[in-house]
């Protein structure tokens, strides 16, 4: 397999990020991953576990390379465990404001009102298939107050990553333990 920088200059324009993955001999190029494509991975998760996760993200984020990074576990059980570098996205910054709290992420921000548990109870019933991320979204529509224009694109996991962990956060700001006694 021979790829020229013409070609990932193309895969660029046509898909944003573009990686490499080599793993020993061979190698293959993945496309930058969106929230539809981690939808659909956890949407094979929750059916298939861990493996089925792996495959539906390298099956949905394939361009082109050596097909035995799909097929043949040697290269494929490495490969797999290369995709978490996908969720390295930035921490978030909370900070309580007099309307809400206000999330940043990269420099922009979103207002949210406070959660409660009644939000929590309608976003969960929003989503009766329990398919991934769903209710999250459900949950931001409710309580949003303000944002800027990239909280609005919901298949950018820059923001909504951080995103949904601010509001997990949000929800669980004091901590508890459980003791047997």
């Amino acid at each position: 397999m021979q790829t020229t920088q013409e070609q990932i200059q193309e895969w660029k324009e046509k898909y944003g990020g573009v990686y490499e993955l080599p793993i020993e001999d061979k190698s293959a190029f993945l496309k930058e991953p969106k929230m539809q494509d981690f939808k659909r991975a956890f949407t094979a998760m929750q059916k298939g576990g861990d493996i089925a996760f792996g495959e539906e993200m390298i099956n949905a984020l394939w361009i082109e390379g050596d097909e035995e990074i799909r097929k043949d576990d040697d290269y494929f059980l490495p490969a797999r465990k290369e995709l978490v570098d996908f969720f390295n996205y930035p921490d978030p910054e909370i900070k309580k404001s007099k309307s809400g709290n206000e999330i940043i992420v990269e420099g922009k921000k979103c207002v949210i009102r406070v959660i409660t548990r009644e939000d929590i109870r309608l976003a969960e019933k929003k989503n009766p298939a329990n398919k991934p991320f769903q209710t999250q979204e459900a949950l931001f529509d409710m309580v949003v107050i303000s944002k800027d224009a990239e909280f609005e694109d919901k298949n950018n996991p820059d923001f909504r990553f951080p995103l949904y962990q601010a509001i997990e956060k949000l929800q669980n700001q004091k901590i508890g333990r459980l003791k047997k006694l």
